[in-house]
């Protein structure tokens, strides 16, 4: 991990502009994980898992493409000198899990029938929640589409289904 000399211009009050939080599930027991700002990484208060902040807003569906903008840069990609060692190798491992997931699920994306926006539509809401789960998708996700939508779940399980299946 590379260093500055001196001391973190990030750990100084006054370069700090945003105090906004962010809420995510914790993807083992679904207590509510807060995030600062400048934070990539917490602990769960209720099971004590390593929870990864990561920007889903960053992924969209446009001109039949999927996009997604690594968004998520900041001072420990170029730093790191905050953290502690262990805690640096995760957060860059789990960029790079992340990363793989991206991938997977434009693969994933490209499958499907283009005329079928409802389904693609309903995988990327679906992907930005399941984003800190390590399948592609969240199963719960699933289960709550089949209840509200029961058409659209089974064409959707079926492009999932097939996909993993070939």
């Amino acid at each position: 991990m590379p260093k500055i000399s001196g001391k973190c211009p990030g750990q100084n009050p006054a370069y700090l502009k945003d105090f906004n939080t962010n809420i995510v599930p914790c993807p083992r027991c679904g207590h509510e994980v807060e995030f600062f700002a400048d934070e990539k990484k917490v602990k769960c208060s209720s099971c004590k898992s390593s929870v990864f902040k990561v920007d889903a807003g960053a992924i969209s569906y446009k001109n039949g493409k999927i996009n997604i903008k690594d968004s998520s840069a900041s001072c420990l990609d170029w730093c790191g000198g905050c953290l502690d060692a262990k805690d640096y190798m995760d957060i860059k491992e789990n960029n790079e899990r992340i990363n793989r997931k991206n991938e997977d699920f434009t693969k994933f994306i490209n499958t499907i029938d283009k005329r079928d926006t409802d389904v693609i539509n309903f995988f990327v809401d679906a992907f930005k929640k399941s984003i800190n789960y390590p399948k592609l998708i969240d199963n719960k996700i699933f289960d709550i589409l089949a209840k509200e939508k029961p058409k659209l779940f089974l064409k959707a399980r079926n492009y999932y289904m097939n996909y993993f299946n070939s």
